[in-house]
Order: C-alpha cells, then sequence, then structure tokens
C-alpha cells in the first residue's frame, strides 16, 4: 500500500482481490497465494501471483520467503502450462520499487507475445525496474548464506 493510499485510507486493492471482495477475479487460491489476471495484460497471458499475506514489495523480503517465491513460481509455471504456454519462453518477475505500480508483492506470469515494444521493454529482465525471479532466488539464496556464515 503506497503512503497516498494509507493517507486516503484505500485498501490495497491486491488484499481486496484476495480477501474476495472483488468478485469473480481469482483464479487460483489456497491459504499462501493467490492468482489472478492482470486487468491490463502486457502479453497473450498475464497473470498475477501475490501472496495472501500482504508483504509491501520485493524490498521486503529476506531469505526467510525463499519457499513462498518458490511457491509462487510454481504456481506461475502451472498456470502458463494450463494455458498452453511453455515455461521456458515466459517471463517470471517483480517490478522493483518506486517501479512498481500496487504495493503488494506481485509476480508477473507472462506467456506468449507481448502486446507492444513499450511492454517488452517495461518487462525486459536486467533493468533496473525489473527482476526476473531466478535473480531474486539467487540474491535471496546468497543473503541466507552470508547470515549462515555471519553467526558462525
Amino acid at each position: 500500500m503506497t503512503l497516498l493510499d494509507r493517507a486516503l485510507c484505500r485498501p490495497c486493492i491486491f488484499c481486496e482481490i484476495v480477501n474476495g471482495n472483488v468478485p469473480n477475479k481469482l483464479i487460483y487460491k489456497d491459504d499462501e497465494i493467490a492468482a489472478f489476471e492482470d486487468i491490463n495484460p502486457a502479453a497473450e497471458a498475464h497473470i498475477l501471483i501475490v501472496p495472501v499475506a500482504h508483504i509491501r514489495n520485493i524490498k521486503s523480503l529476506n531469505s526467510e520467503h525463499t519457499s513462498l517465491l518458490e511457491k509462487m513460481r510454481l504456481k506461475g509455471v502451472d498456470l502458463l502450462q494450463d494455458r498452453g504456454y511453455e515455461p521456458q519462453s515466459s517471463k517470471l518477475g517483480f517490478h522493483v520499487p518506486p517501479f512498481n505500480t500496487v504495493d503488494h508483492l506481485h509476480l508477473h506470469v507472462l506467456g506468449g507475445e507481448m502486446k507492444s515494444k513499450y511492454r517488452k521493454l517495461k518487462y525486459e529482465t536486467g533493468r533496473m525496474w525489473y527482476q526476473d525471479m531466478s535473480q531474486l532466488q539467487k540474491d535471496l539464496e546468497r543473503q541466507r548464506k552470508a547470515s549462515q556464515t555471519s553467526r558462525l
């Protein structure tokens, strides 16, 4: 939730979707994660996967979140395959603050052709505004190993 949202007492739209307050949006939900279609898809398939618990963004993550991220990744792969897309040719990643539009952690799961050159750039791996899921997982694993070493 952004500072403006908090100041204006606006609820997080993703929390509203997860809690069922926005009807007919969820395509998957369990105790930890939920999935729904992006309202402004950047590709043929554009699914968002969010944690049920409100986590602000990728800067709020630490090594304790690795199993949650893996669960999000696996569900993204399953949903892409269910729609006929190959996970190897798809994109899974996050926008990096301040380039995220909703302050609730959300994994972009993109399959098929991008809808425009601008959209392709917006979700391009290696840019300062977008982090690929696999890179984030590697970074958190390095963080976990570093914290273990410092405790020794």
